[in-house]
């Protein structure tokens, strides 16, 4: 069992997700993760383009999903994470749907140490970076392995709405009415509990949770300067197709970075 109150390790991280693997491949594929099909998927995706002809390196690429999106835009992919099972899944659809994605079980904090300095031209990860054990040494990798000019895009849940104390206030219907929330500066290793219905199972991952100074302070350490961030949003029409999606109309719920390294 992870303590919430302390750092965690590469092996909490690969437990809690391998442990996870099953339910996570059919959340993704059956569509129940509409944010990251909807919101947060596509809007990743924008910030990277134009990915065709690029050496792209996906970090956490989990079971694939986000790594073969890059790929079928004419990417080089190569898809690392630390849970041998989620990297069995993303090799079962690579076997499917072949696109030549190369995937590694390897833990992001090593890449600089698997890789010569300077041979991608973007790294990415798409809402898997504050489930890292070391997300500086993460960063500082990222940097190392990319060419000069190269970018690195990820996105993580936003800081502003993601807060230790979080609570929707409801109406009389149970409709949500506003979003009650507390402890914004409270930084630090915690666990996400994955225990929404549209999973199959649930099952308890170690997390970071970091302010927007906070995360600002790691990017400027690694190296890198920020070129855009986005907050992304569902459109009315979406809305109207998947009413779910209104609380992150309302309020950001990720937050995504474009960094640069000169």
């Amino acid at each position: 069992m992870v303590d919430e109150t302390k750092p965690f390790t590469d092996a909490d991280a690969r437990a809690a997700w391998n442990a996870g693997a099953q339910a996570w491949n059919e959340f993704v594929e059956s569509g129940a993760d509409y944010y990251r099909h909807e919101v947060h998927g596509p809007a990743l995706l924008a910030m990277c383009e134009p990915v065709a002809g690029l050496d792209v390196l996906d970090l956490g690429c989990g079971q694939g999903f986000f790594t073969r999106e890059l790929a079928r835009r004419g990417a080089r992919v190569t898809g690392v994470d630390i849970s041998e099972e989620q990297i069995a899944f993303a090799r079962q659809h690579e076997a499917r749907e072949p696109l030549g994605i190369e995937y590694r079980i390897v833990s992001a904090t090593e890449v600089s140490a698997r890789w010569p300095d300077e041979c991608f031209d973007l790294v990415t990860a798409c809402m898997s970076l504050h489930d890292m054990a070391d997300v500086g040494a993460v960063l500082k990798g990222a940097f190392a392995v990319l060419r000069t000019g190269g970018r690195m895009v990820f996105s993580v849940p936003h800081p502003f709405t993601s807060t230790p104390v979080r609570e929707w206030e409801r109406d009389e219907a149970g409709n949500q009415r506003a979003l009650k929330i507390d402890r914004y500066f409270d930084s630090g290793p915690g666990v996400c509990h994955w225990s929404m219905q549209r999973l199959t199972y649930h099952w308890d991952a170690p997390t970071w949770r970091y302010t927007l100074a906070g995360w600002s302070q790691l990017v400027a350490e690694a190296g890198f300067l920020i070129r855009r961030l986005d907050e992304p949003r569902p459109t009315e029409e979406q809305i109207q197709r998947n009413p779910n999606l209104e609380d992150c109309y309302r309020l950001p719920a990720f937050l995504i970075f474009e960094l640069v390294k000169f």
